[in-house]
């Protein structure tokens, strides 16, 4: 089982999630492409289970809203 990274877009600051050792990411908010550089982005949290990053993702995002 993959373990899974959750990050903000250092561009527009989106909530999304990744495969950990994944090198690249879409920002699906912004459109710009991530590299995904752990030294160079802000991992909010580690799961191991990608239901468990949507709902982490899913969480954050309601946050913002309210």
């Amino acid at each position: 089982m993959a373990d899974y990274i959750i990050f903000n877009c250092p561009k527009c600051g989106l909530v999304r999630y990744a495969r950990e050792g994944q090198k690249t990411a879409r920002c699906p908010g912004c459109n710009y492409q991530i590299r995904i550089d752990p030294e160079k982005i802000r991992v909010l949290v580690k799961v191991r289970d990608v239901r468990d990053a949507i709902e982490i993702v899913k969480a954050y995002k309601a946050r913002l809203k309210s």
